[in-house]
């Protein structure tokens, strides 16, 4: 095994591990840092993972771009420069403060988008996608400790923040393992029970757009089944999932809480929490900066909070006012390109959802859902591995050996 793979490898998992623990401990001090403001050491060890990751990233670019479509190089290295060029003027804000450098607007956020060239990796890729799976059991019983020890009855925000971060988490990353055909019947049954755990705990977030975007993974994974020869036993096995799970939770503590984020989900069918923001933002827009952008520090007044905001319900809208029209139209362009573009070899049939889940992404950062956005943050490192899979299957010298080992994500 050659040195570099190896190093590279070992960088993302690292990285990805301290991520991880910044994830998990974040969630449980959620409160803390929102109220308070304050970032306790594991957002000092999540930067460190970050730079480990940019190394990883940079590498996996010089060393497997070759086994990509050109646009894909084109791509990463004009949303590279551009993001480089909107953010000249607040360049010495990176070295004031480091921990900018990777965030939703930091230049480091979007040199790791470079991680998607891993994916061509045949032997190490399969073992990060382990990662990320077994990685999902640990925040799910993360969660039930958190809505444990906050009780019942709680308001929707309360919810929202007690369990967000691990749900969106779960949301972007288990879907992927849910949707492929797994021939180990214990597994599929595991993979099945598991994935409506997690729809429990987005209804506990009150999420609609979420809740949404689940229901079409099941419908997907549905329609998957009845075109197998085990239809049967599948939705047998969704079943019996579905009536354990109800008896279960409805003779437990979390009958409660269940029945609080169903009357919280009810209040909120049909409030509008997006339109008025976009409103806000669009009345403020300068087409003057259209090209160039405002930059990572610029701000607009949101009547909705009553004081400047520098973020926004709708990624795609957001990059192109502080980074330009032309970054976000490369962004944009990379997704789609590698969505759209027919390949004339057909080596991925047997992964299934990956367009799904990318087009899903392409909606969410159109503000179909909140919390989608361009980040530092594990979900969208898992979001970017899969763009790389998908876009590495269009590769003319891509050696057949990449979809096997691709697919074996689980033993």
């Amino acid at each position: 095994m050659k040195f570099l793979p190896r190093l590279i490898f070992y960088c993302i998992v690292t990285g990805l591990l301290f991520n991880f623990i910044k994830l998990y401990f974040a969630q449980n001090d959620i409160e803390l840092i929102v109220k308070e403001e304050v970032y306790p050491w594991y957002f000092r060890l999540a930067f460190f993972g970050n730079i480990l990751l940019t190394f990883a990233s940079i590498s996996s670019f010089a060393l497997y771009r070759k086994k990509f479509p050109a646009f894909v190089s084109v791509c990463y290295i004009l949303i590279l420069l551009l993001v480089l060029i909107a953010s000249y003027e607040d360049l010495p804000l990176f070295f004031q403060k480091p921990t900018f450098f990777y965030s939703a607007k930091g230049l480091g956020t979007f040199a790791n988008f470079g991680l998607l060239f891993f994916a061509a990796e045949t032997f190490f890729f399969p073992k990060l996608l382990k990662l990320f799976y077994y990685g999902t059991f640990v925040i799910i019983a993360g969660s039930f400790v958190i809505l444990s020890r906050m009780g019942f009855g709680g308001s929707r925000r309360e919810y929202l923040e007690a369990t967000r971060n691990f749900a969106i988490y779960l949301i972007w990353v288990f879907p992927y393992f849910f949707l492929q055909d797994n021939t180990n019947k214990k597994e599929s049954l595991v993979n099945t029970a598991t994935f409506f755990v997690i729809m429990f705990l987005i209804l506990v977030t009150g999420s609609r757009s979420y809740l949404i975007i689940g229901v079409v993974y099941l419908i997907v994974k549905f329609k998957a089944q009845l075109q197998t020869r085990n239809a049967l036993m599948g939705i047998l096995g969704t079943a019996l999932v579905l009536g354990i799970g109800y008896v279960v939770i409805i003779n437990s503590e979390f009958s409660k809480t269940l029945d609080s984020v169903v009357g919280n989900l009810s209040e909120r069918s049909g409030e509008d929490t997006r339109s008025d923001q976009l409103i806000d933002f669009l009345n403020q827009y300068d087409v003057g900066y259209l090209f160039q952008g405002v930059g990572p520090m610029g701000q607009w007044y949101w009547n909705g909070i009553g004081s400047y905001y520098s973020h926004l319900d709708n990624q795609i809208l957001l990059i192109a006012w502080w980074a330009g029209l032309p970054t976000v139209l490369v962004y944009v362009y990379l997704l789609t390109k590698s969505l759209f573009v027919k390949s004339e070899i057909q080596l991925f049939e047997t992964i299934k959802g990956l367009k799904l889940i990318i087009g899903l992404w392409i909606l969410a950062c159109l503000g179909f859902a909140i919390y989608a956005t361009v980040s530092s943050d594990l979900y969208y490192y898992f979001i970017t591995l899969l763009i790389g899979l998908n876009a590495c299957q269009y590769s003319k010298i891509l050696d057949p050996e990449v979809a096997n080992a691709s697919i074996e994500t689980i033993d």
